[in-house]
C-alpha cells in the first residue's frame, strides 16, 4: 500500500505541471502553390501556425510576407531565364525551407511583322526605348508595401487570349524576344479596367508598349496594360478593383487594336493566366474604404484648389492686359 501510495503521489506534480502548460500549440505548416513550376510560374508561399512574420529569401530576393487569414503568404516568380533544376526556397525562425523542381518549358515562337522602325530603331529610339524600360521597371519596385488589394484578382476585359506568355517572338526577321504578358482581344476603345486595388505608380507614353498605365497592388505585385489609346488615370491615383484605367488601342508596336497585360510578381513576370489561379488570402487592407474616401477627398480637394489659383493667375494676367489697353 505504501508503495503504491508513494507511487501515485509522485506522479500527481507532473501531472499538475502538464496541465498548466495547456493544450500543445500547433508546428507552423509551409505549403507552396506548385513544387514543379514552369519558367514564368508565380509561386504562392503560404505557412500557417507560425508565431511571427516570417523571412526567406529565394534567388538571392527577400520574400515579402503579408497577413493573411489563417497566416502568412508571399508569391515570387521563377524567371523566364532561370535553368532547369532545384530552386531553395530559404525560410528562417524555425520554419522549414523548401526545393522546388523546375520544368524545361518549351514556349511556341511566331513571326511578326510590323513597320521596319518598330525593329531598327536609330540611336535616338534606343535611348527612348531604354528609358521607357527603365521607367516600367522603376514603377514596378514601388509595389513592396502591404497588400492594397482584399479580393481575388480578375481580368481587365471579358476576352480570350490572342497571344500567350512566353511566346518567342520574331520580328522581321530579326529581332526575337519573350512575349511579357499576355495579349487579350478587344475592340477599339473599349474599357480596360484595374485587376485589383491598388496605387497608380506610372502613367508614360512609350514607343514600344505605346501608352502605358501601371498599377501597384503591394506585395510585390504589379500589373502593367500597354497599347492603350486613352489613359484615364494619373500617377498616385487609388484605385479600386474594376476601376476603368484606360481604353483598348493600338498604339506602340502592335499588329492591331488589343490589350497586353502584364503582371509582375517581386522578382520577375509571370504568366497571368497562372497568377489568377492562385488563392491569396489577405487580410483587410491597410487602404480601407474609408482611407480610400478620404484620399480622393484629399486629392479632389488639392485639385480645386490649383484650379483657384490658376483662376486666380488668369485673373491677373487679363487686368495687366486691361491697363496697359487703356
Amino acid at each position: 500500500m505504501t508503495m503504491r501510495f508513494t507511487a501515485r503521489a509522485a506522479a500527481l506534480p507532473l501531472l499538475a505541471i502538464a496541465g498548466l502548460a495547456g493544450p500543445a500549440r500547433a508546428q507552423p505548416t509551409v505549403k507552396l502553390s506548385s513544387v514543379r513550376p514552369g519558367n514564368g510560374d508565380p509561386v504562392l508561399v503560404t505557412v500557417t501556425d507560425a508565431k511571427s512574420r516570417p523571412k526567406g529569401k529565394v534567388d538571392g530576393k527577400q520574400l515579402l510576407f503579408f497577413e493573411s487569414r489563417g497566416g502568412y503568404q508571399a508569391v515570387f516568380a521563377v524567371p523566364l531565364e532561370r535553368k532547369p533544376g532545384p530552386l531553395t526556397v530559404t525560410l528562417r525562425g524555425g520554419l522549414p525551407s523548401q526545393t522546388i523542381d523546375i520544368l524545361d518549358d518549351k514556349f511556341p515562337e511566331t513571326q511578326v511583322q510590323v513597320p521596319d522602325e518598330f525593329v531598327n530603331l536609330t540611336p535616338e529610339l534606343r535611348k527612348r526605348v531604354d528609358e521607357d524600360n527603365r521607367a516600367i521597371r522603376k514603377s514596378f519596385g514601388k509595389a513592396n508595401g502591404p497588400p492594397q488589394f482584399r479580393r481575388a484578382f480578375q481580368w481587365p476585359v471579358t476576352s480570350l487570349p490572342t497571344s500567350p506568355f512566353g511566346e518567342m517572338r520574331t520580328f522581321n526577321g530579326v529581332a526575337r524576344s519573350h512575349h511579357l504578358g499576355m495579349d487579350l482581344a478587344s475592340r477599339e476603345g473599349a474599357k480596360i479596367r484595374s485587376i485589383n486595388e491598388g496605387t497608380v505608380v506610372l502613367v508614360r507614353d512609350c514607343f514600344l508598349p505605346g501608352k502605358v498605365v501601371v498599377v501597384s497592388h503591394g506585395a510585390g505585385i504589379a500589373s502593367a496594360y500597354f497599347h492603350l489609346s486613352e489613359m484615364l488615370v494619373a500617377e498616385g491615383d487609388l484605385v479600386e478593383r474594376g476601376t476603368i484605367i484606360g481604353r483598348t488601342g493600338q498604339t506602340g508596336r502592335v499588329t492591331g487594336p488589343h490589350v497586353h497585360l502584364s503582371v509582375w510578381a517581386l522578382n520577375d513576370f509571370v504568366d497571368p493566366a497562372e497568377f489568377f489561379r492562385l488563392a491569396f488570402l489577405p487580410r483587410e487592407s491597410p487602404l480601407t474604404p474609408a482611407a480610400r474616401k478620404s484620399a480622393a477627398e484629399a486629392k479632389s480637394a488639392a485639385a480645386d484648389k490649383q484650379k483657384d489659383r490658376d483662376k486666380g493667375k488668369d485673373s491677373g494676367k487679363s487686368a495687366g492686359r486691361g491697363k496697359s489697353g487703356k
